[in-house]
């Protein structure tokens, strides 16, 4: 017969296991959710055109990527486009709005955890493989909704909170803790207005005050879109 002590030094080595394999299958009902793997690993490109909700006045906001290689995020407001372009190798931002003569290069710093962004598949897709570590935390409360919490460890040391609705395995709210030029930040973006594309694939088509008219994946991008005239 087993005794006290080394049950539960068993279960202290399996437990991480089971959590393992817990977080394992949301991440798994989450991608199904999205599509899918095959159809997310399908993306190329993606093109979002939409509008920013600046105190009711409507601002373009457009956004282009494709995949793992370039993004860009651009608005325009008074005849001024400002933007962000990030690449695998250089990022810059322009903002006319606040007095920029000429676009700024991003610190080192900045560029890695924005490099992030340029993987449009999802996070989650073969996480491990990329080098990320997912985590199940307890529930929190968003808004009503007991969603449920993924902590997820980038390799470029961001750490992102994905918080699901239970009923559908949507991701309704994302924390993003980091650090720019040496200090830690913490921005919370919640998401809504979700809808299929034609590709069958999910998106939040409002995101926090951004809501996108449109949503298309795999169309055409010219890569001069990511050129910046320094």
């Amino acid at each position: 017969m087993k005794s006290a002590l080394t049950i539960i030094f068993s279960f202290l080595l399996i437990s991480p296991a089971i959590a393992q394999k817990t977080a394992d299958e949301v991440v798994a009902k989450v991608l199904d959710a999205m599509g899918g793997k095959e159809k997310l690993q399908s993306i190329k490109t993606v093109k979002k055109l939409g509008q920013l909700d600046v105190g009711g006045q409507k601002i373009p906001f457009n956004y282009y990527c494709i995949n793992n290689k370039a993004e860009k995020t651009e608005y325009t407001f008074s005849g001024l486009t400002g933007y962000q372009v990030v690449t695998k190798d250089s990022g810059y931002n322009f903002n006319p709005f606040q007095g920029m003569q000429a676009p700024e290069r991003m610190t080192v710093e900045d560029l890695k955890q924005a490099q992030d962004e340029l993987d449009q598949q999802g996070i989650l897709l073969d996480y491990a493989s990329k080098g990320h570590a997912v985590e199940l935390l307890d529930r929190e409360d968003v808004d009503g909704v007991d969603a449920i919490q993924l902590k997820i460890n980038l390799n470029s040391g961001k750490t992102l909170f994905y918080y699901i609705d239970p009923d559908n395995y949507y991701i309704i709210r994302i924390k993003i803790k980091g650090k720019s030029n040496g200090q830690e930040f913490t921005n919370t973006s919640d998401f809504y207005n979700f809808k299929k594309n034609k590709d069958g694939i999910l998106f939040a088509y409002t995101q926090d005050n951004i809501t996108f008219d449109s949503i298309e994946i795999n169309s055409a991008i010219d890569e001069k879109t990511f050129e910046v005239k320094k």
